[in-house]
């Protein structure tokens, strides 16, 4: 009803807009009008009555209006007041109830901090008494290696020194006559024999000078020379037995044993003293007693170390060259002959030997 007024009193005034008025007041206004026959006349209408109910109808309406946005504005006002005190409430209810759950987070905290740290403590306790446990291991261990090596190592002159000890074979430190130490293979099995010199695969150079022979070459565990300053040093103290040992490349073996067996210093040239044979090899030593070692760098008017392709105790040559070139067996050109691992007395001067071993001891 409200906006049909409303319509109406618009269209009246874009009526009256076009009406001219008659009077001082503006109460009656004239408009021109057309009659069925389309006859123009003119009309005059009374505005008292119209105008007051466009006014009435405004006043009422702005009334209106004005007193529902009052209404919102209040209604609005009084919400955000209420959300205000809802959300005052709500803090201090979060305030009171943060509080509660800080001191119980911080005690559960210190709680967990506290287990953690005695499970932590416990944990490290047992960790460390392992470690400690290992360690007293250790060294009991090491304690023991440290009889074990005293027993079977410690400061030895040689490796007769072991013998009923139940030490196995191996490298032993020995220290002849107190003097330098010298690393050593040890022949358990053969009761305590100190092996001199081995060859066994080709694989170390034997045709070496004057000083590789004085201080020794090569591993012990392999092929090498012991040295002739510490042969001599070894030898020096005390009656010593040389024994040989020999292998062909058919497997067979034959040995050669020495009663009496030494050598003089350098200044001698580390002259030879052997004798006393016996074994399965022959003789093929006994002609060397007395001889000096000779190498490429120390030779004599023969020239035996050159011609043997070796170093031994030559003189006018020899009948057994162990240093010599390792050939694999057969040597029958005369640019080969005897310069070979030879063993005269048992597979004469043309066969080069597969292995051979000597060894010493005290009587």
């Amino acid at each position: 009803m409200e906006k049909s007024l409303l319509f109406v009193g618009l269209i009246c005034s874009l009526v009256l807009a076009e009406a001219k008025s008659t009077t001082s007041g503006g109460d009656l206004v004239e408009t021109s009008v057309v009659d069925n026959q389309n006859v123009p006349l003119l009309a005059m209408f009374d505005m008292t009555k119209v105008n007051k109910r466009i006014v009435t109808y405004i006043s009422d309406t702005f009334e209106t209006k004005m007193s529902n946005l009052v209404k919102m504005k209040l209604e609005d006002v009084l919400l955000s007041l209420k959300i205000d005190q809802d959300v005052k409430q709500y803090i201090e209810s979060m305030k009171a109830n943060l509080t509660v759950d800080i001191e119980k987070e911080i005690k559960e905290y210190f709680d967990v901090v506290k287990q953690n740290l005695t499970d932590t403590i416990s944990e490290d306790t047992k960790t460390f008494k392992k470690s400690l446990q290992e360690v007293h291991q250790f060294i009991a261990n090491q304690r023991d290696n440290l009889n074990k090596q005293n027993k079977c190592g410690g400061v030895i002159h040689d490796c007769g020194d072991l013998k009923g000890t139940g030490c196995t074979s191996g490298i032993y430190v020995l220290t002849p006559n107190d003097t330098a130490q010298s690393r050593v293979y040890c022949n358990m099995n053969a009761k305590g024999w100190t092996v001199i010199q081995r060859r066994q695969d080709g694989s170390t150079n034997f045709y070496r000078g004057w000083d590789d022979y004085k201080n020794g070459f090569g591993e012990p565990t392999g092929e090498f020379w012991l040295g002739n300053e510490h042969i001599y040093k070894l030898t020096s103290d005390g009656g010593y037995q040389l024994r040989i040992t020999l292998e062909d490349w058919n497997g067979d073996t034959r040995y050669a044993t020495y009663t009496t067996f030494s050598l003089g210093n350098e200044a001698s040239g580390y002259k030879l003293t052997i004798g006393g044979y016996s074994g399965t090899a022959g003789d093929a030593m006994s002609h060397n007693n007395g001889r000096s070692f000779k190498t490429k760098d120390r030779d004599d008017q023969y020239k035996c170390a050159q011609l043997l392709v070796g170093a031994w105790w030559y003189g006018n040559c020899s009948f057994s060259n162990l240093n010599g070139e390792y050939l694999r067996g057969k040597t029958s050109s005369d640019k080969h002959s005897e310069r070979g691992v030879a063993w005269i007395h048992w597979k004469s001067s043309r066969y080069s030997l597969k292995k051979s071993e000597m060894m010493i001891r005290k009587q």
